[in-house]
């Protein structure tokens, strides 16, 4: 088994593209992992055709049941929703089943190059990353609008994206920027530090006053110590840290 498959296979956020012949035999899991609620003959036709026809791909999720040596879980996110709830969906998956991936990076990547854009706030937040040195990378209903061409985005949508912490860049003063781009534009951005690609935490969170931050891995969550993150740390996060060690003194 590729070493390299199943790494991505438990790398949070990424898409993996099933062909037709293993979507096929996918269906009953996929029906069955529907909720209760949404098991009505239209939304499973609906979700059919989703899944077949349009080719979603899944997305590299925490496993909510057991999956066996070589396995990962997949959620399917529709772009309909039941009132204000939107379809979705999840099944495991062998990693052989897996016929590529596409990363949060990339994604942003095929985002970039739509006209007109998958949301309209996005290319604003692009720059804003640009004059950061920011790797930004695209998740979320915007990611599935820019592989799949769907309608899964509307005015009022959130911007969901992972920023790179090993690429470097000013990660506090993008912080503040995106903070300042949400107030100007109306828009919720919902951005996660990505750490050795294998842990998430809230960007927000991790810039706030607490000392403790909750971590997301693929099979779990827990609060961990800021200072036990491998995060990179540009000059004015250092020039803030130091200034805190100082007051630390003095009191």
């Amino acid at each position: 088994m590729d070493q390299g498959t199943l790494i991505m296979l438990n790398r949070r956020h990424v898409l993996a593209q099933l062909s037709s012949k293993v979507r096929e035999t996918l269906v009953p899991a996929l029906l069955d992992g529907l909720p209760h609620t949404m098991r009505d003959e239209a939304t499973e036709k609906a979700v059919l055709k989703g899944f077949l026809e349009d080719q979603i791909p899944g997305i590299v999720c925490r496993p909510t049941r057991e999956c066996g040596e070589g396995q990962g879980q997949l959620g399917f996110s529709f772009p309909f929703r039941l009132g204000e709830q939107r379809v979705r969906s999840s099944l495991i998956v062998d990693a052989e089943q897996v016929s590529a991936y596409v990363t949060p990076y990339e994604v942003m990547d095929r985002a970039m190059k739509r006209v007109p854009p998958v949301h309209p706030g996005l290319r604003n937040l692009f720059d804003c990353a640009e004059q950061h040195d920011v790797r930004l990378g695209l998740i979320g209903s915007a990611a599935l609008a820019a592989v799949t061409g769907l309608a899964y985005v509307r005015p009022q949508s959130d911007i969901d994206v992972i920023v790179d912490t090993g690429h470097g860049g000013s990660l506090e003063a993008f912080n503040d920027a995106v903070a300042a781009l949400s107030e100007e534009l109306g828009i919720a951005v919902d951005a996660e530090l990505e750490v050795n690609a294998s842990l998430g935490v809230k960007m927000k969170e991790y810039f706030s006053s607490t000392r403790k931050v909750l971590v997301k891995y693929i099979d779990g969550i827990d609060l961990v110590e800021k200072e036990n993150l491998p995060i990179y740390k540009d000059a004015a996060m250092l020039k803030n840290e130091a200034t805190l060690e100082s007051n630390r003194g003095i009191l």
